[in-house]
């Protein structure tokens, strides 16, 4: 670890500990991840995780959490030797989320961590903390004035902590999720304005699932207009390009990945016909012929 890294580390880890006793909101995402290894190592017996259970998630995420998770003796569950506590949260019977305004983000949020804030409240737990980091700062999350107005506390931005910084850490640290793509819920990959449903929810899951069994990583399948449009990263792109090149379509079958300097692919990749056939089958919908480039979200 480098001596910048120790010091942030520190600084941390400090201020963790002035909050007293901490609920995490953990997703199993490499921000609340990385948050759950500082406390298991620096503060284990006040730190507590919080999981919501809902149909936004998807399956990179949850196979995180599956994958940290334990049952203990008494029937108990934790994760990195800390208490976990789970919590159904059903979005989609929530009329101002299903709805997929322009502030759903808000409206999910509020509910969701409304349920961590009760929950640390019964258990007497004095602050609530999400992994909110210094990559965030400028982008456009409604789900943060949320998490504002409940007291919400967000460690890792106040520290200055980016992504590949708490990569590093739980690399070295031998945390198994320390390479997982950054991820967002599904319910992004439904165009503003249409409803959320779960047949929809279940088909950008079922696309995103085949492709990542195919080895490609950042991939989302976007839903607008009862159509499904592929995005992927550069190097995943590249990936696609092959396969359809030299008909590899078996799982795992997907080619070195090349950086997105040298990929060219700024108009996209053209899907092979079996790789088409297989999205439009598990969709039951028209699937747009070519993948585009990887934007966040």
């Amino acid at each position: 670890m480098t001596s910048d890294l120790t010091h942030k580390l520190e600084e941390l880890v400090a201020l963790l500990k002035s909050y007293g006793g901490v609920a995490l909101g953990f997703s199993g995402g490499v921000d609340s991840t990385f948050l759950a290894a500082v406390g298991a190592r620096f503060m284990p017996r006040s730190t507590t995780l919080v999981h919501l259970i809902n149909p936004f998630a998807a399956t990179p995420e949850q196979n995180s959490v599956r994958q940290l998770a334990h049952v203990e003796a008494d029937g108990t569950k934790s994760a990195m030797g800390l208490p976990l506590i789970e919590i159904p949260l059903d979005t989609l019977s929530m009329p101002k989320v299903a709805c997929n305004a322009p502030d759903r983000c808000y409206q999910c949020k509020l509910a969701g961590f409304s349920l961590v804030v009760a929950e640390a409240r019964a258990r007497g737990i004095q602050s609530v903390i999400d992994g909110s980091n210094a990559d965030d700062v400028d982008d456009d999350r409604p789900g943060m004035r949320a998490l504002r107005e409940l007291g919400v506390r967000s460690p890792l931005q106040e520290t200055g902590w980016h992504k590949s910084e708490e990569r590093a850490l739980l690399r070295s640290w031998d945390v198994p999720v320390w390479n997982l793509p950054a991820g967002a819920c599904l319910a992004t990959r439904v165009k503003t304005g249409e409803p959320l449903t779960s047949e929809k929810l279940n088909v950008a899951r079922a696309c995103e699932d085949y492709l990542h069994g195919l080895g490609l990583r950042q991939v989302r399948a976007r839903i607008e207009d009862g159509s499904v449009r592929i995005e992927a990263a550069y190097e995943d792109l590249s990936c696609l390009e092959a396969l359809a090149a030299g008909g590899a379509e078996d799982v795992g079958a997907a080619p070195e990945r090349r950086s997105s300097e040298s990929s060219g692919n700024d108009r996209g990749i053209g899907l092979s016909p079996a790789i088409l056939h297989e999205l439009r089958r598990l969709s039951n919908r028209r699937v747009a012929a070519r993948a585009e480039v990887y934007h966040s979200g």
